[in-house]
């Protein structure tokens, strides 16, 4: 692993632009090969002309969403190249309207065969990456738009500095541990029976050794997990949710700490837990903390129709 791969979501910016960098060098090899002279920095704004015909700089900008400065900077480059040509809007002489030459047009016919074939062996490499990456970004871009990054750090600042802090079960509470993993299920999967039954009476939890956790930031509460006790030395980690609101906050890590915690000073000798493989983020949480997967053999049977993966996790000998 790299460096900006141990860095996660935080180099995001870095990992793109180190892509888009390789990709980049790799076509313009591609073009070498061919004698083809032509940098993939021109390739939006030259493909968008030859697609349109003509149009403007603000045109360009609005339809590749960069900047106008940043069109003007790569038309330049392709007005000095001849490969495009600059002519007054008839209506407003101020605006400048864009075209390919003669030229670029037949730069245009030699670039279509290498463009068909680049366009496959990108089609491939994603295929063989096991992951539908286009829409991938199209959904990422969408986030941007509907919530840009520095609206989400101003809320995510202003809830990180409040308290943050376990509390136990009260009575007061018992509408948020129904209601924080109802959303939770639904979003995932659907509400069982034995979901209902649990849900309804977190005090039978408690009353047979276990206990209700709930994470709450200044007055709100934003998450919750049970440790339900199984027999003497074991205890399952169940209902586990963290309100939408609050996600991205490492709340789910500290819910799943504090019950391992509570198990031991229960006496626990081992935590189980049961998940669905489709749940990725959840699962790779449980391992990092040390859970590991149960064979199929030797996992009890769930109550839970979701249920497809049974974890486990040893503790320390010396707990009480």
């Amino acid at each position: 692993m790299d460096y900006l791969e141990e860095l996660g979501g935080l180099a995001l910016g870095s990992r793109l632009r180190r892509l888009s960098d390789r990709i980049s060098q790799e076509v313009a090899s591609i073009y070498a090969a061919q004698k083809i002279e032509f940098d993939p920095r021109w390739f939006p704004i030259f493909h968008l002309l030859a697609s349109k015909k003509e149009a403007s700089i603000v045109e360009i900008a609005k339809a590749i969403g960069v900047t106008h400065p940043a069109v003007n900077q790569i038309a330049q480059e392709l007005l000095s190249g001849g490969m495009i040509v600059a002519e007054s809007d008839a209506k407003d002489k101020r605006k400048r309207i864009l075209s390919l030459s003669k030229r670029g047009q037949k730069l245009h016919r030699e670039l279509t065969e290498s463009w068909r074939i680049i366009r496959m062996s990108v089609s491939e490499t994603i295929e063989e990456s096991g992951h539908d990456l286009i829409p991938a970004l199209e959904a990422l871009e969408s986030s941007l738009d509907k919530k840009s990054l520095l609206s989400r750090f101003t809320q995510n600042s202003a809830i990180t500095s409040q308290k943050i802090e376990i509390v136990d079960f009260e009575p007061v509470f018992k509408d948020d541990f129904r209601k924080l993993n109802e959303a939770w299920i639904k979003k995932f999967f659907f509400v069982e029976d034995e979901d209902r039954e649990v849900l309804s009476n977190p005090e039978r939890i408690i009353g047979n050794g276990g206990a209700v956790l709930f994470i709450r930031l200044g007055d709100k509460i934003a998450g919750t997990c049970a440790l339900m006790k199984l027999d003497d030395s074991t205890y399952e980690i169940a209902k586990m949710a963290v309100s939408e609101n609050f996600q991205g906050l490492g709340l789910g890590k500290k819910l799943l700490l504090a019950c391992i915690e509570r198990a031991k000073l229960l006496g626990a000798s081992c935590v189980s837990l049961e998940t669905n493989t489709k749940l990725a983020a959840a699962v790779q949480l449980y391992k990092k903390t040390g859970f590991k997967p149960v064979s199929s053999e030797d996992a009890h049977k769930s109550k839970y129709s979701r249920v497809d993966l049974v974890m486990k996790l040893a503790l320390r000998s010396e707990s009480k």
